[in-house]
């Protein structure tokens, strides 16, 4: 095997040797499939970098998870496999640190987005009952009333 020259390719490699090192007890061709998971994910993240740099990578590796995190999750994945005897999913290939989490809003965020609905809404009521005109004047009556008191004022 040949090494790269590239440090952010270098980088990719170690981490991707450390996991199949972490991962010799699988089958090869599991433990090939594992790396090839890894090495696809990388690289889609690792093409979201402008530019890319070596903390970057770093940030990559890291939401994958510690190579021994990876071979405990696929550890666990070929126990649950071989104990249902059946077909099982295969385990994940990533930790579950790298997948961003999707908490439901609190309760305390949904009573305040309606609260602010509401004062929109109220808000809006006030502004249209405030400077509606009143539909019995037209524009032409106010600048008249208007004009004859400024015409009265004067004389």
């Amino acid at each position: 095997m040949t090494h790269p020259t590239d440090p952010l390719d270098r980088l990719v490699e170690d981490y991707l040797a450390e996991v199949a090192r972490a991962t010799a007890w699988l089958p090869a061709g599991r433990r090939d499939d594992l790396i090839a998971d890894l090495r696809e994910h990388i690289a889609v993240a690792r093409a979201e970098l402008h530019p890319p740099t070596a903390a970057g990578i770093h940030t990559i590796l890291d939401r994958l998870g510690e190579p021994a995190a990876i071979a405990e999750e696929a550890r666990l994945g070929e126990q649950a496999s071989a104990a249902s005897g059946g077909y099982s999913p295969p385990a994940p290939t990533v930790s579950q640190s790298a997948v961003p989490r999707q908490n439901p809003p609190s309760t305390a965020t949904l009573v305040l987005g309606v609260l602010l609905i509401l004062i929109v809404i109220m808000v809006g009521a006030c502004a249209v009952t405030l400077f509606a005109a009143d539909p019995d004047d037209d524009a032409s009556s106010v600048l008249n009333s208007r004009t004859s008191q400024t015409a009265l004022a004067l004389r």
